[in-house]
C-alpha cells in the first residue's frame, strides 16, 4: 500500500527554513521516496514569514500542494499566526513547535513543543543551528529517513563554516525528539493517505 505524508515548516525569514526544507528532501530521495518542495516567502529578506511545503511519498507525486498537512514545524509566533488555520489549532495534524517561541493556545495530544533556539544557542553555541536541530527531530518524527540519511545531507548542504555543527545539530535535535516521540510516533507512522 502507498504512502504519502505532507509536511509544512513554517517561521520567520532569516530561521533557515529554506535550508532545513532542502536537507529534509534530500534525505528523503537519498532513502528512496518521491519528495515535492515548494516554498513561499512574505516580502522581507529576514523577518518576515516563510514557509516550505513538502510532501514525501513512496509514489510518484502528482500534485505537489499540502492543503492539509499531516505534520506542521512551527519556529516563529508570526508563522502560527499566519499560517496554522483554524482546523490545525482545533486539533487536524501533528504540530512540532519551538516551545520557546511559539504560543499555541493548545497542548496535549498532537502538540510537541521542544526548545529548539535555546538548545542551539546552550548547548551548541550557535542559535543559527535550531533549524537543523528542527530537521533532526522532524526526521526522526517522520520514521521514514535514516539519520545517517539526513545527517550526511545536512553536511552536503551547508556552508563549509557551519557543515560540522549542522550535523552534530541534526543528531541532537533527533535525540530531542526520541524522548517526545512515542506518544506522536503512532500518530505518524500510518500518516498520511493510502
Amino acid at each position: 500500500m502507498s504512502w504519502r505524508v505532507d509536511v509544512r515548516l513554517a517561521g520567520s525569514g532569516g530561521q533557515g527554513l529554506a535550508l532545513a526544507a532542502t536537507v529534509l528532501a534530500e534525505g528523503a530521495l537519498v532513502a528512496g521516496h518521491t519528495v515535492t518542495v515548494v516554498q513561499n516567502y512574505g516580502p522581507e529578506a529576514r523577518g518576515g514569514s516563510s514557509r516550505s511545503d513538502l510532501a514525501l511519498s513512496d509514489v510518484p507525486i502528482a500534485n505537489p500542494e499540502c492543503p492539509f498537512p499531516d505534520l506542521w514545524l512551527v519556529l516563529h509566533q508570526r508563522a502560527w499566526d499566519r499560517f496554522v488555520t483554524p482546523a490545525v489549532a482545533a486539533g487536524r495534524g501533528t504540530l512540532l513547535v519551538d516551545g520557546d517561541r511559539v504560543q499555541t493556545g493548545r497542548a496535549g495530544p498532537g502538540v510537541i513543543a521542544l526548545p529548539f533556539e535555546a538548545v542551539a544557542r546552550d548547548e551548541l553555541g550557535a542559535k543559527v543551528v535550531a533549524n537543523m536541530l528542527a530537521v533532526g527531530a522532524l526526521g526522526c518524527l517522520l520514521d521514514r529517513v535514516p539519520l545517517a540519511t539526513l545527517r550526511a545531507a545536512a553536511g552536503r548542504r551547508s556552508p563549509a563554516a557551519f557543515a560540522r555543527l549542522n550535523e552534530e545539530a541534526v543528531e541532537r535535535g533527533w535525540a530531542m525528539m526520541t524522548g517526545a516521540r512515542d506518544g506522536a510516533r503512532g500518530r505518524m507512522s500510518h500518516a498520511g493517505r493510502a
